[in-house]
């Protein structure tokens, strides 16, 4: 997989990223990953091209295992994303800065490839000057480029329109979430030149040939949170019966063209030309 799209000048990434958001949930059951360990089981991804990678404050040990990759000396450099994800209440540019300070620390870096940031609360004003605090340190070297995630488009383009450099919306967008096909996002994100950045595209495993002509779980049968997620996005788009339909119809397409299920859910996504890239994990 060599397929890569050069968002900056200062960041090419892989069109397929790895996400390493189950991290949390992995410690969660077996305590703290080891490091090293973790970021040499990453190493054949980067060899196979699929070189970036994508976590947050509090995806558990998840930037320190991306920073114990600097420690393999690669050929290939790998490009890590994250988060900031603030409780709500005020911010300041201190706040931020420590923030940012926090994760150069445990991502072993002297600038972070792509630092995005995450609101809960649009009526609190603080989430601009989030941004604008995150534009100076831009400016002074901590960080190369922003991004945002689960922005809605009127939010994106008063933050494009303020003058913040945004260059990636991270959204949940799939065959059974289309919110990456909205009109106003695409008309945002042309405008402002900001690429999409799409999870969950295959909404937790269900976009996959796994499911197919599989029953309905109950809550119980669920393995995982991630699961339990898009079970509600399923339930909400057509439910059960047509999910089932929609399988079908993938399947007979991915027939069509000797590939899986999976395959064809991500080419979906990545075929709208403002998504740079899908996440994957």
């Amino acid at each position: 997989m060599k397929n890569t799209i050069e968002l900056t000048q200062s960041l090419r990434i892989s069109q397929i990223v790895t996400g390493l958001w189950q991290v949390a949930d992995m410690e969660r059951e077996t305590g703290e990953l080891d490091p090293q360990k973790t970021a040499e089981e990453m190493i054949p991804y980067i060899k196979a091209g699929i070189s970036s990678f994508d976590m947050a404050d509090h995806y558990g040990s998840s930037e320190v295992i991306a920073g114990a990759l600097k420690g393999f000396q690669l050929k290939q450099p790998a490009q890590l994303f994250t988060k900031w994800v603030p409780k709500p209440g005020k911010i300041t540019k201190a706040t931020v800065k420590k923030a940012v300070e926090r994760s150069l620390k445990r991502m072993k870096q002297d600038s972070i490839d792509l630092m995005q940031y995450h609101t809960w609360n649009y009526l609190d004003p603080s989430w601009i000057d989030a941004l604008i605090y995150l534009k100076e340190l831009k400016e002074e070297g901590y960080i190369k480029n922003i991004g945002v995630t689960n922005f809605d488009p009127h939010h994106l383009r008063i933050a494009c329109a303020s003058g913040i450099p945004i260059i990636t919306n991270q959204i949940s967008y799939s065959l059974l979430d289309r919110r990456g096909s909205d009109e106003q996002m695409k008309n945002v994100c042309k405008k402002y030149d900001v690429k999409l950045l799409a999870y969950g595209s295959l909404a937790g495993g269900f976009l996959t040939d796994k499911w197919l002509g599989k029953k309905e779980p109950e809550k119980e049968g669920l393995a995982t949170w991630s699961e339990m997620k898009y079970k509600r996005f399923i339930d909400i788009s057509g439910g059960w019966d047509g999910y089932q339909n929609l399988l079908k119809v993938i399947k007979q397409i991915a027939n069509a063209h000797n590939v899986s299920i999976a395959n064809i859910s991500t080419k979906y996504c990545l075929q709208n030309p403002f998504v740079a890239a899908v996440i994957i994990g």
